[in-house]
C-alpha cells in the first residue's frame, strides 16, 4: 500500500509539488511566527533569568517590569533585615539619553548593579572587565546593539543624559523587549544617567539563606508596607505574560501561524482530494476486487504522510534559512527542540486531516460504479 501511495502521489508531480510547498510554507510561518515570540519573550525576562536572586522586591501595584516606579531606599534595609535573607542588592532599571558620535540621541534601558554585587551581573561577557563597570562613569554593551549605539570597540567615550560613559566591557546576545539598549554600570553612575534621585531604587535581589524556602520568604517581604514581592520564576512569568496579553503581541504571532495551518490544510486537502477523483476508478476497482475500506483509506493517509514529511523537511529548512536573515537584523528566533518536535507533530495531524475528503470520499465508493458507462 506504500508503494501504491507513493506512485499514487507522484503520478503528477507538478501537482505533489505544490502539494509540499504548501506544506513547506505552512511550516515556515509556524516556526518563524512561534520562535520570534518565543525571542521576544527570552527577551522580556532577559534580567530575571540570568539573575541568581530567589525573591524580587518591587514597588506595590507594578506590573512592568521595565517600568517599575521608584521605591525609597529605606526599603532596602528593610528588606534587607528581615528573617530569611541571606544577601540583598540593590538595582536601578530606568531610561537615559545616549549621545550618538554624530550627534544624535538613543535611548538606553540602564541597569544600575551594586558595588560587588552577585546576584546580577553582566553575562556572556565577550571582551573587557566587567567588573569595572563599578568604576564612575564606566558601563558594559552588547555588541548587538553596535549598529544603534554606533560603538564598535571597548574605550568608546560617550555621554548619558549629559554624564561621561566609557565602555569597558562588551557582551553578546544581551537584548531586551523594549529594544532600547542594555547599559550594564553602577548604581551611582545610573542615577546620573537616569536623573534617579539619589535615595531611590527600581528592585531589591534577595538570596534566602540555605533552608529557607524562596516562595515562603517572598510571602514575608511582600507584607512589608507598600512592596510587592516574587519569586525569580514568578517575575519572569508576570514580565512575559505581561508584554505577550497586554500588547497583543501573543495574539499577533499565533495569528499568523494560525494562518499558516489553514494554507497548508487548504492546499494539501485540495490537491488529495482532485487526486483522489482522478484515481476513483482504480480505487472502486480495488473495492471490487475484494480491497478492504481500511486498505484504501491507508493509501490516501500515507499520500498524506510524503506530503507532510517532505513538506516538513523543505519548511524547516526554510525557516532555518529565515532565521539568518532575521539574525542579521538584530531579531532573535528560537527554534527550540520542543517547538520544532510540536511542529512536526502539529504538520502530520494537519495533513492527515486534510486528507479526510478524500477519506469519506472512497469509503461512500460503490465498487459497481466503475463497471457501469
Amino acid at each position: 500500500m506504500w508503494n501504491l501511495a507513493r506512485k499514487i502521489l507522484l503520478h503528477d508531480r507538478i501537482k505533489f509539488a505544490v502539494a509540499a510547498a504548501g506544506v513547506s510554507i505552512s511550516v515556515m510561518l509556524v516556526l518563524v511566527q512561534i520562535g520570534l515570540y518565543l525571542g521576544f519573550m527570552q527577551n522580556a525576562s532577559n534580567l530575571i533569568d540570568h539573575s541568581h536572586a530567589d525573591v524580587w522586591v518591587m514597588g506595590e501595584g507594578n506590573e512592568n517590569f521595565d517600568f517599575a516606579g521608584p521605591i525609597d531606599e529605606r526599603a532596602y534595609y528593610k528588606v534587607a533585615s528581615t528573617p530569611g535573607v541571606a544577601r540583598a542588592e540593590r538595582m536601578i532599571l530606568a531610561f537615559g539619553q545616549y549621545r550618538l558620535a554624530d550627534g544624535g540621541q538613543q535611548g538606553v534601558q540602564v541597569v544600575g548593579l551594586e558595588p560587588g554585587g552577585r546576584l546580577l551581573t553582566p553575562w556572556h561577557v565577550v571582551a573587557g572587565d566587567p567588573a569595572r563597570i563599578h568604576e564612575p562613569g564606566k558601563i558594559a554593551v552588547d555588541t548587538s546593539e553596535f549598529g544603534k549605539l554606533k560603538i564598535d570597540a571597548i574605550g568608546a567615550r560617550r555621554e548619558i543624559s549629559g554624564a561621561r560613559a566609557e565602555v569597558v566591557a562588551l557582551t553578546k546576545g544581551i537584548r531586551s523587549f523594549t529594544t532600547s539598549p542594555f547599559v550594564f554600570t553602577n548604581l551611582d553612575s545610573a542615577r546620573a544617567y537616569t536623573n534617579f534621585p539619589a535615595d531611590k531604587l527600581t528592585y531589591v535581589l534577595v538570596q534566602a539563606e540555605p533552608g529557607v524556602d524562596p516562595a515562603a520568604l517572598a510571602r514575608d517581604l511582600d507584607a512589608l508596607p507598600h512592596l510587592d514581592a516574587y519569586t525569580t520564576p514568578q517575575l519572569s512569568i508576570r514580565a512575559r505574560h505581561y508584554w505577550s496579553s497586554r500588547t497583543g503581541v501573543g495574539a499577533g504571532f499565533f495569528t499568523t501561524a494560525a494562518l499558516g495551518i489553514i494554507v497548508g490544510l487548504v492546499v494539501v486537502g485540495q490537491i488529495l482530494y482532485n487526486g483522489t477523483l482522478e484515481h476513483l476508478r482504480e480505487y472502486g476497482t480495488l473495492k471490487a476486487m475484494g480491497a478492504r475500506n481500511s486498505a484504501i483509506v491507508r493509501v490516501i493517509l500515507y499520500q498524506a504522510i510524503i506530503s507532510a514529511v517532505v513538506g516538513f523537511v523543505f519548511g524547516g529548512g526554510l525557516a532555518v534559512l529565515s532565521r539568518l536573515a532575521m539574525t542579521k537584523a538584530n531579531l532573535t528566533v528560537l527554534l527550540t527542540p520542543n517547538l520544532v518536535a510540536v511542529t512536526a507533530v502539529l504538520t502530520l495531524v494537519m495533513c492527515c486531516a486534510a486528507s479526510m475528503l478524500s477519506v469519506i470520499k472512497v469509503l461512500r465508493l460503490d465498487p459497481a460504479s466503475v463497471f457501469k458507462g
